[in-house]
């Protein structure tokens, strides 16, 4: 599956090179969906070269926990993070979850963006994480080296009026799960879709799959709806997921749909002009 999706990225990449090459105006086209991150997972949306992105992420509790937990209010993870905008067409990303006190990092790079005369966006991205907790884990995986985990992402995404569609094809080394009692090298596989309502919102659907029986986990399912104000992004979801960093969302998915455990949560996104370049991209 690997060969696979680096021969398809190639074809890919020569196609839209010899269509570069080609054409007179190259004129780029946004994406429906409007978040660096699509509900859950990595979008195909970068920050503009010399911006930050402030990420406020919340997940409350078991939905099904009912009135007793104020439908899961009383509960709360949440993750804070920063995306920036460091070259054209490059980002950098950190932030840290209460789920295990985990911190994580990341890079993305847009390849080639969807334009008038192409309809595909292609960004590949990097992801590494690992909890902090203490006094979890056994001694013998309690290095950093056990509890590290990292991921690869191709994201493909193509929009066509107000329809706009995700594939990400991926490949995640994770930590050491306590379920589990083990590490995996597995395959992963998400896919999104978002349909635009109005010129201020979206609304959007994600799933996210990965190829390992052994994971205990449930595969994350999520729905969201995004509400742009102009100056900030709400993303408010319901998801079967609390993870917020790729690991934990494709190995610590506890919630499941048949059985009404959901989770309610939102995205709370700022941006920040923090430098001007010569690039009309503000």
């Amino acid at each position: 599956m690997l060969k696979i999706i680096i021969i398809c990225s190639g074809l890919i990449l020569i196609s839209s090179v010899t269509s570069h090459a080609q054409q007179t105006e190259n004129l780029p086209v946004n994406n429906v969906f409007k978040g660096t991150r699509f509900i859950n997972g990595q979008s195909a949306n970068l920050a503009n070269n010399g911006e930050l992105i402030l990420q406020i992420q919340h997940r409350f509790g078991d939905i099904s926990y009912g009135i007793d937990e104020f439908f899961g209010l009383d509960q709360a993870t949440m993750r804070l993070g920063f995306e920036y905008g460091l070259f054209r067409n490059f980002n950098i990303g950190v932030g840290r979850s209460t789920i295990f006190k985990t911190y994580d990092a990341y890079i993305k790079y847009r390849i080639f963006q969807q334009t008038n005369d192409f309809p595909v966006t292609l960004v590949a991205t990097a992801e590494g994480s690992v909890p902090s907790i203490k006094d979890f884990f056994p001694e013998e995986y309690n290095n950093f080296s056990d509890k590290y985990a990292a991921s690869m992402q191709l994201i493909f995404s193509s929009s066509l009026g107000p329809v706009g569609l995700q594939v990400s094809p991926g490949y995640l080394h994770t930590g050491y799960l306590f379920l589990e009692d083990k590490k995996f090298e597995i395959f992963t596989l998400g896919f999104g879709g978002s349909v635009k309502v109005s010129k201020k919102v979206s609304v959007n659907i994600e799933y996210l799959h990965h190829f390992e029986d052994n994971i205990l986990a449930n595969k994350p399912l999520s729905i969201g709806v995004d509400l742009s104000t102009g100056g900030h992004l709400f993303q408010l979801l319901i998801s079967n997921s609390q993870a917020m960093n790729n690991n934990a969302l494709y190995t610590n998915t506890q919630g499941n749909w048949s059985r009404g455990n959901i989770y309610f949560g939102f995205n709370l996104i700022r941006k920040f002009k923090l430098r001007y370049t010569d690039e009309d991209n503000f």
